[in-house]
């Protein structure tokens, strides 16, 4: 019977030296994709960027902002706990990354948009580039009534990854909800009926 051997052990390895590169560049290449360097703002009452942690929230309250949106999935129950002992409101917004945002979403922070005791507001995710993009998007739909053509141009120019299918959609989701998005439709949840303001 024939015997494979998957590795043969009298074979040198590699020296470490030789490896540190190598280990070095994938690092870095998975702190810039995961650690969210990307930040900004759509205008003076809505920025953006990865999950703060306690310094930055500081900074943010000195900026102004009072609210810090998080569209994780998980709640972040421990960067909540800071940010209301820093005077800062949290609100959680879970946005999946298998089903793109739906009206449960689009209502609630198109209200936290449009409430002046919240603005200006920050919203996060882990990479800030997919989920923030879709809400910064909203936002300037909400507050400078862009079509939602210019928001779906916004999110790709801020690093959306739109070749992952369900962010791909997020262009058809401002489309739809941009009367809703606009304030030109109210809907009510109770009857499912939209009506003209």
């Amino acid at each position: 019977m024939r015997s494979l051997a998957l590795k043969n052990f009298d074979e040198p390895r590699i020296p470490l030296a030789q490896r540190l590169p190598i280990y070095f560049v994938l690092m870095v290449m998975a702190c810039l994709a995961l650690s969210g360097c990307r930040s900004g703002e759509v205008n003076s009452l809505c920025y953006w960027g990865p999950i703060p942690n306690e310094k930055k929230m500081k900074e943010l309250k000195a900026k102004g902002v009072k609210t810090i949106v998080n569209c994780r999935l998980n709640r972040l129950v421990a960067k909540e706990k800071i940010a209301e002992e820093l005077g800062l409101n949290w609100v959680h917004i879970p946005t999946g990354l298998f089903k793109p945002p739906g009206d449960e979403q689009i209502k609630r922070f198109v209200a936290v948009a449009n409430n002046p005791d919240m603005t200006p507001i920050f919203i996060c995710d882990q990479a800030a580039r997919d989920r923030t993009q879709f809400y910064a998007a909203v936002f300037g739909m909400a507050s400078e009534k862009w079509s939602a053509e210019k928001a779906s141009k916004a999110m790709y120019l801020n690093g959306l990854r739109h070749w992952w299918p369900w962010f791909y959609k997020y262009k058809e989701v401002v489309k739809q909800y941009e009367p809703e998005i606009h304030g030109e439709i109210e809907h009510t949840a109770d009857s499912n009926v939209y009506t003209t303001n």
